[in-house]
């Protein structure tokens, strides 16, 4: 071989080894993990502004208006009502159209909710606005979008990436709480309000333009290899562990009739439906709850704010323990220690107490929310997902609508919220029980 031979052999071989260690480099970090980056900011901001952060228009709408609790709470179980009406068409809308499309639709829709919120005079007009505008958007651009996406990304590491995606929701909670308690307490609500719907534009809507809707939009394939796997034939339905860390679930890819028909979906939702009572309730309450009882009302948006930063984690925590362990007993155990935590609550009267009551209940609260995600897209697979956890949405309705209501209207009439906690607590245990009843799914025959 001549010198120049050599040299341009020599020239091609570091060439296609540098190409190749450039494709290498490219697949160590798989898309779907931007996509979960992306479902983390966006929700953050979403779930903190307007899931979180209604908290801390409570008291200046009281002082204001004069508005009883039963009155205002009402306006959140009306945006739970919307959102549960809408939900199997949102979820239907997001699995055909795709996440990316309903956050360039939502997103705004939510913004301009913000700014007429700053706008209203009466309850009439709270109502529109809070909740029917803005939960029209929160639900479109922010809930059924984020956890799409990631459902149809991830099989294998499905319940490490909700974690991430439900660790913003805490993040946000936790900072944007605080955040939105000074920005009322230095501007007043309605300047407040205006803020958040510019931030909204400016925020969460750029960061959609990272999300794609499913692997296979880029020629890829979920976790970024070919996940399809058997599952262990052996495994134990009720041991916590899930048979191995190495074990992953064949997946099940139901149509919506299909799911339907199996008794996992009606114990799935019956569990959702109890918790759902106890999640709406709580957030809205606590911060008037902590009032009566003499804390400062800014100590008191941290309080929450803390609570749901104790959330954080929990929610990645459990959420990486839900590829390994038996997600359903996982789930039993976290509703047993939110439980604990109510009680803790409930009996608070000093501010160390209040801090146990954070770790407790933070701790459960969040284990379960990447938990139940995940384990719909386990139960149900993930080409119909947004569209079964529309309908979920939907009949667990009845408990974020009921909830704040009943609590509401028992401080109304006997002037504390004891009786309703007490009872939320029994509600979270029976939750828990009903997780462990889940049975397995598989898919149809036909479909095989």
């Amino acid at each position: 071989m001549s010198p120049y031979e050599h040299l341009s052999a020599e020239k091609e071989y570091l060439s296609t080894n540098v190409i190749s260690r450039l494709r290498a480099k490219q697949k160590q970090v798989f898309y779907g993990w931007w996509v979960v980056l992306a479902g983390f900011l966006i929700n953050a901001f979403g779930i903190g502004t307007f899931f979180y952060g209604f908290s801390t228009f409570f008291k200046p709408l009281e002082r204001e208006f004069g508005w009883s609790r039963t009155i205002i709470a009402g306006v959140t179980s009306l945006s739970r009502l919307e959102g549960g009406i809408e939900g199997p068409i949102a979820g239907w809308l997001t699995d055909k159209f795709g996440a990316r499309k309903m956050m360039f639709f939502g997103i705004p829709i939510a913004a301009i909710g913000f700014i007429m919120l700053s706008r209203v005079n009466n309850p009439v007009s709270l109502y529109l606005t809070f909740g029917i505008l803005l939960s029209l958007g929160f639900q479109l651009g922010y809930t059924h979008a984020t956890q799409a996406a990631v459902a149809k990304w991830f099989i294998k590491k499905r319940s490490l990436a909700f974690s991430i995606l439900m660790t913003g929701n805490g993040v946000g909670g936790a900072l944007l709480v605080p955040t939105i308690a000074r920005l009322i307490a230095n501007l007043g609500w309605r300047a407040a309000a205006t803020v958040i719907g510019i931030a909204t534009l400016a925020i969460p809507l750029p960061l959609s333009l990272a999300v794609r809707s499913t692997p296979e939009d880029m020629g890829l394939k979920p976790d970024g290899e070919d996940t399809k796997q058997e599952v262990s034939s052996t495994e134990d339905e009720y041991s916590l562990d899930s048979s191995a860390s190495n074990a992953v679930p064949e997946e099940v890819n139901l149509t919506v009739r299909e799911a339907m028909k199996t008794r996992a979906f009606w114990v799935y939702v019956g569990s959702m439906v109890f918790r759902s009572c106890i999640l709406s309730s709580l957030v809205v309450h606590q911060i008037p709850h902590l009032t009566d009882i003499g804390i400062p009302e800014e100590t008191a948006a941290d309080v929450l704010g803390l609570m749901v930063a104790l959330s954080i984690p929990g929610r990645f925590v459990f959420g990486w323990l839900g590829d390994k362990f038996n997600k359903k007993v996982l789930l039993f155990l976290l509703c047993i220690l939110q439980g604990v935590g109510i009680f803790i609550f409930v009996n608070a009267s000093t501010l160390p107490l209040l801090y146990l009551f954070v770790v407790v209940y933070g701790l459960g609260y969040g284990g379960v929310i990447p938990l139940t995600t995940a384990l719909r897209a386990d139960l149900f697979g993930r080409r119909n997902y947004a569209t079964i956890a529309g309908i979920t949405m939907a009949m667990s309705t009845v408990g974020t609508v009921l909830g704040p209501l009943f609590a509401g209207y028992l401080y109304d009439t006997t002037q504390s919220y004891s009786l309703a906690f007490y009872i939320f607590m029994a509600m979270i245990f029976i939750s828990g029980i009903l997780f462990l009843l889940i049975p397995k799914t598989s898919q149809p025959e036909h479909q095989t």
